[in-house]
């Protein structure tokens, strides 16, 4: 019974976890849906996302290695492509706050496609880990996804999200159909 005082049963890992599924699940489902509802989806999911993460609890990782990846290389870059695909023209953004601007003459362009991915992928071995149920290994995880959020995934939400609003409301503004 003491294994449910764990940091990984309390309610903010709890309903960050289920804000994650969801946005999971909708991510997998993508290729199938149109751009102009993907796009609306994306601009609601994004910034609960980031508040769910940004209100997770901090946690300790004593071990390190029991928690594995589950996406891989291949089913990321398949998603990858397929999003690409969808987004078309809409994909890239300028991206004013990457650390590589300082050195770059040119625009630095990122994807919406790949951010997408990168938040779904440390989403996704998270969600897979918490599964498990075994306290170590969600720890473990809980750190990773902390420590992901400060650096990659909050990163991308933040500037995703900028380039998701800018889409949203050129589709509209263009009267453009659903293809």
């Amino acid at each position: 019974m003491e294994d449910f005082q764990h940091v990984g049963y309390s309610k903010e890992v709890i309903e960050f976890v289920a804000v994650a599924k969801e946005f999971c699940d909708f991510v997998e489902t993508i290729p199938s849906m149109e751009r102009q509802d993907v796009f609306c989806r994306l601009q609601k999911f994004i910034p609960l996302i980031y508040l769910k993460g940004s209100l997770m609890p901090a946690c300790d990782c004593d071990e390190e290695g029991l928690a594995e990846d589950s996406v891989t290389e291949e089913q990321y870059n398949y998603l990858y492509g397929e999003l690409h695909r969808l987004f078309g023209e809409y994909d890239e953004y300028l991206e004013v706050f990457d650390d590589n601007m300082q050195y770059s003459e040119a625009p630095v362009i990122h994807s919406i496609a790949e951010k997408v991915c990168d938040i779904y992928q440390d989403l996704k071995n998270f969600i897979v880990s918490y599964r498990c149920g075994i306290p170590e290994v969600i720890g473990e995880a809980l750190w990773t996804l902390n420590n992901n959020f400060e650096l990659y995934w909050g990163r991308a939400c933040a500037g995703v999200l900028r380039a998701v609003h800018q889409v949203v409301y050129r589709i509209v503004e263009e009267g453009i159909e659903k293809e």
